[in-house]
């Protein structure tokens, strides 16, 4: 049976998809998807087309949005791929067109274009226009004589003002677009719709992406109406448009749009920053035709001017937000695949402590009634725990992978020792036995006897080396939970036998002694320090980083991510408050995933329940925050992962 492709959930518009061929599943398109056999951590799940299939390479081909059109390119993949039946050739781009058939391997797939022009209706009657460049340019000083009424100078000047001081501080689209409307509204009082068309990257026509009524009404924006021509005016020769009494116009005598939105008045504005068109605005109204006048018509404009460079600086801060979190994934990734058997382990930390700090967020009980994140704090919190291990990057590899107690040549080194014991006892026996031979000339009867007492002490003697083994095998795993050194370890350390040389050799020495002694885990006193020393050096790591405002906190909140409340944790021994709450939300996620996470060389994963008794052991040793331990709980904040 053919594989078929795993599909995420869609966030965001969704401007084409591609189609499971027989399956009917399909897969929204964004920007850039790529496609292939294996997940990948650095990835979004809507950003990465995953087809289980062995036929299929790791990353196959790749599907990019650029200039309003979609390409295709093969990512010098083993078996290639076909769009319509022809092998493409691998990187170079190819243009997909609206039902193009494309073959990834044995994976069948069918691309579907939803990327439609702005629907048109027939000219509009225009009556007013202004050069909308001449409001992007630097001011000019007025020639001597120039002058204008105070009154509308000061009103616009303060327009502006407000416009600037409403959308400086604007960091997501949401916001700026709400923003948007309400100044609208509220510069135009006779405004009673209002939309909004953006061009998504450049070079692409701008689509709508918001309409409004002034009673807050929001319509869908796929379903606006705009005139073709004064979309040309507008966004080619860059001029904004009044017009007035549309209904009035012969040319729209038994138009059924017009008639049924009752267009009166219209004003639209481009969008323009340096020249580039990254958009417009349209304001009309049902109620007056004459309800925008010149005058407004050129506040618009300037107000438009200023929206341009907020939508410009969002742009330009949405772009550096995605390469910051871009480099934080791949160096995560990149910091993992040193230890294949623990990848994974921070992507998922981060996304349990999103969701626990999301929970907190909304718990309405009077403990945590007064903890609340804002969107950049989760973001800060997200980064954190993204980063929280990346001191491990100077930790030595066998360290690190370390699987029992014993390192698999430490502990093949005394399996050899046993091997060579047991020859020694042998060849000491048999040795002596000749000798009583040579001296006293022992006949057949006597040797046999001499030979069978020897046979049975070396079994008793090898059997008890065997028991030795055993419990230094047993003594090996490593423990979750503290747990005592097993007692026969002290016979085998005082267990000593003799070598060719005629020396007394011990079969446990020291150092293997201490390392089987552990109480807890496989790691040894030096090589846990070692370990521990990764959160120093992730947070000498985080603050050579110069973190925006909004995230200073990362290096702090990643740097106590071991630290208890009882003061036991390190490395810097912190207690109670001293410890943030965005600490311990991490703190308990990592244990928890610590815990759960699969099954590894040195541990088994232990069931939820069992993690979570864990976990509430902690909290009532006083090592963790019962509070958000409990919101943990209630909000199963593992499953929303």
């Amino acid at each position: 049976m053919r594989n078929t492709a795993i599909i995420p959930e869609s966030e965001g518009p969704v401007t084409a998809y591609l189609e499971m061929t027989g399956s009917g599943k399909v897969f929204p398109l964004h920007d850039e998807v790529v496609i292939g056999r294996d997940p990948q951590d650095s990835l979004a799940s809507d950003r990465f087309l995953c087809i289980p299939d062995h036929t299929v390479s790791r990353r196959h081909a790749r599907v990019c949005l650029s200039g309003g059109e979609y390409f295709i390119e093969d990512l010098h993949s083993f078996n290639g791929t076909f769009v319509g039946g022809e092998r493409l050739t691998p990187g170079t781009w190819h243009p997909l067109h609206d039902n193009d058939e494309v073959s990834v391997s044995s994976a069948q797939l069918v691309f579907h274009s939803l990327l439609v022009p702005v629907r048109e209706s027939l000219p509009t009657l225009i009556k007013q226009t202004v050069d909308a460049t001449q409001y992007a340019r630097p001011l000019e000083t007025p020639a001597d004589g120039g002058g204008s009424d105070p009154e509308v100078t000061i009103r616009k000047l303060h327009a502006m003002a407000q416009v600037g001081i409403a959308l400086g501080a604007v960091t997501d689209s949401a916001t700026l677009i709400e923003k948007i409307m309400n100044l609208i509204f509220e510069l135009f009082p006779l405004a009673e719709r209002a939309f909004i068309l953006l061009a998504k990257n450049d070079g692409e026509a701008p689509v709508p992406v918001a309409a409004r009524r002034r009673d807050g009404t929001v319509e869908d924006p796929a379903s606006v109406r705009i005139s073709r021509t004064i979309v040309d005016e507008v966004l080619n020769r860059k001029l904004s448009i009044l017009s007035v009494d549309t209904l009035a116009d012969r040319r729209f005598g038994n138009q059924e749009s017009i008639i049924a939105q009752a267009i009166r008045s219209v004003m639209c504005v481009p969008l323009l920053l340096e020249g580039d068109v990254l958009g417009l605005v349209q304001v009309d109204t049902s109620s007056d035709p004459y309800a925008f006048k010149g005058p407004d018509l050129e506040m618009l404009t300037g107000v438009c001017a200023e929206m341009a460079v907020a939508l410009k600086n969002f742009q330009l801060y949405s772009d550096i937000e995605r390469l910051l979190d871009g480099f934080v994934r791949a160096s995560v990734q990149a910091i993992e695949e040193r230890d294949p058997v623990t990848a994974g382990h921070s992507f998922r930390v981060a996304s349990y402590a999103e969701n626990l700090a999301k929970a907190v967020d909304r718990a309405d009980g009077s403990e945590l009634r007064a903890v609340r994140f804002t969107g950049e704090q989760l973001r800060e919190i997200r980064y954190a725990a993204l980063l929280h291990d990346f001191g491990k990057v100077g930790v030595r590899e066998h360290v690190l992978r370390k699987e029992k107690k014993l390192h698999h040549a430490e502990m093949r080194r005394l399996e050899l020792r046993f091997d060579y014991a047991c020859a020694s006892l042998e060849r000491q026996a048999y040795r002596a036995l000749a000798e009583r031979h040579c001296e006293h000339g022992l006949d057949l009867a006597a040797f046999r006897d001499e030979k069978r007492c020897i046979d049975e002490r070396l079994r008793d003697e090898f059997a008890q080396l065997d028991g030795f083994l055993a419990t230094i095998r047993r003594a090996n795993e490593p423990a979750i939970t503290l747990s005592e050194r097993l007692p026969e370890l002290d016979a085998i350390l005082d267990y000593r036998f003799e070598d060719a040389a005629g020396g007394r050799v011990p079969l446990l020495d020291a150092e293997d002694f201490l390392a089987l002694s552990v109480a807890k885990g496989c790691l040894t006193a030096d090589e846990r320090r070692q370990i521990e020393a990764h959160v120093a050096d992730s947070y000498s790591f985080l603050i050579l980083i110069p973190w925006t405002r909004d995230l200073a906190g990362v290096p702090a909140i990643a740097h106590g991510h071991h630290e208890k409340l009882d003061g036991s944790g390190y490395p810097m021994g912190l207690r109670g408050a001293q410890i943030c709450v965005q600490t311990r939300i991490l703190t308990i996620c990592d244990i928890y995933d610590a815990l759960t996470a699969g099954d590894r060389p040195y541990k088994k994963a232990v069931s939820l329940e069992t993690a979570l008794d864990l976990l509430d052991a902690e909290c009532r040793a006083g090592h963790l925050d019962p509070r958000l331990f409990r919101v943990f709980v209630e909000s199963k904040a593992w499953a929303a992962a």
